[in-house]
């Protein structure tokens, strides 16, 4: 992994975590990992399956009072999640897919939410296919969790990690395919 990036924003209210690989696959071959749910658990072995919400549970899940026309997706997948050994749901939705190169998302894991940018640059050489992935996390600083506040390195250390992690098992993933 490389490039790690950490900045506080909004009067240090945020914290942004970026980090690359260098993934010796083709282009396409990470974008469909990166974009099609059916792939999601193979690669992620946080994954312990998709779960299904009810209406009411789906509708409750805005409670940001944003109007329903900024909220649109292009598609929202809950799964179960484990964070550490800690079991939880983690949402994903898909709120922009460009040109194959760059896919936005809103997270959720738990009482963690965060905006996750997803970056692929063609980088092919003689050895074969690579692609650049760039996994940029922009989150709040501190998470309430039952009374408690967990603080800021607290959550940057989750944030690292979930970002390190993210980008080492895509990477195995597609290579074993290549």
């Amino acid at each position: 992994m490389q490039h790690a990036c950490f900045r506080r924003g909004a009067a240090s209210t945020l914290i942004t975590v970026a980090l690359s690989a260098n993934i010796g696959a083709p282009h396409e071959r990470v974008w469909r990992a990166l974009v099609d749910p059916a792939e999601r658990p193979a690669w992620d072995e946080r994954i312990l399956g998709e779960v299904t919400l009810s209406r009411a549970t789906r509708n409750a899940g805005n409670r940001t009072g944003t109007p329903a026309t900024q909220r649109k997706s292009i598609r929202k997948t809950h799964w179960r999640f484990k964070l550490g050994s800690v079991p939880l749901v983690l949402s994903d939705e898909i709120v922009s897919a460009e040109r194959h190169d760059r896919l936005r998302s809103r997270i959720s894991i738990g009482s963690l939410h965060f905006e996750q940018t997803l970056t692929l640059h063609t980088e092919d050489d003689e050895t074969g296919p690579h692609t650049r992935v760039g996994l940029k996390i922009v989150a709040h600083n501190s998470i309430a969790v039952i009374g408690e506040v967990v603080p800021r390195l607290e959550v940057q250390k989750l944030v690292i990690g979930y970002v390190d992690t993210t980008l080492r098992q895509l990477q195995k993933y597609c290579e074993a395919d290549a």
